[in-house]
C-alpha cells in the first residue's frame, strides 16, 4: 500500500465513522458512575439518528429522577448537518451569557454554566463536527470549576471513544 493510499484510507475510516457516532456508545455506563457512584444509572434518552437540520443527536443518562443528576451528551457531525458544526459551535457561544473558554480539549472548547438552560455544559469543537457534555450535579450544586473538570474529563473520553471509532 503506498503512502498516498494509507493517507486517503485512515481519511475514508474516519469520515466513514464520523457519519455513524452513537452518543450512547461515546461514554458507558461505568463513565457515568464514575462521576454517580451507587447511582442505577439509566438511559432515558437515545438519539442515533440527527433529529433536525443541524445534525444533533443526543445521549441522556439519568442518575437520579428527583435529584437533577445526570449526564447529556450531544454531537453534530458535518457528515450529518446541513449547516457546518464550527459555525454552529461559533454561532451558538456568542448568545451564551458568561461563557467562559476551556484550554486543552479539541480545537478550541468553552463554558455555558451548569443545569438544564440553553448553552449549558462544555462545548468542544473536534475536526468535523462539535460536541457538549452537560452534567447534573444535582439541586443546588452551583460549583462551576467542579462542573468544568468533570465535562472535560467526560468529554476527553468520548473524543478518544470516537476516534476509536465506538
Amino acid at each position: 500500500m503506498t503512502h498516498f493510499n494509507k493517507i486517503f484510507f485512515t481519511a475514508f475510516v474516519f469520515i466513514s465513522y464520523a457519519a455513524a457516532a452513537e452518543p450512547c456508545k461515546l461514554l458507558d455506563t461505568g463513565d457515568i458512575k464514575g462521576v454517580f457512584p451507587g447511582a442505577d444509572i439509566k438511559i432515558t434518552m437515545n438519539e442515533t439518528k440527527p433529529a433536525n437540520p443541524l445534525g444533533i443527536k443526543r445521549c441522556f443518562w439519568e442518575a437520579s429522577e428527583t435529584d437533577m443528576k445526570f449526564v447529556q451528551l450531544t454531537i453534530a457531525e458535518d457528515s450529518e448537518a446541513k449547516i457546518k458544526t464550527a459555525y454552529q459551535f461559533d454561532n451558538n457561544k456568542q448568545y451564551i451569557e458568561n461563557v467562559k473558554d476551556v484550554a486543552g480539549i479539541g480545537k478550541s472548547a468553552y463554558y455555558g454554566g451548569s443545569g438544564l438552560k440553553m448553552g449549558a455544559g462544555l462545548h468542544v469543537r473536534i475536526e468535523g463536527a462539535w460536541l457538549n457534555i452537560t452534567v447534573g450535579l444535582g439541586i443546588g450544586n452551583k460549583d462551576e470549576q467542579k462542573h468544568i473538570d468533570i465535562e472535560k474529563a467526560l468529554a476527553a473520553k468520548a473524543i478518544a471513544n470516537l476516534q476509536k471509532g465506538k
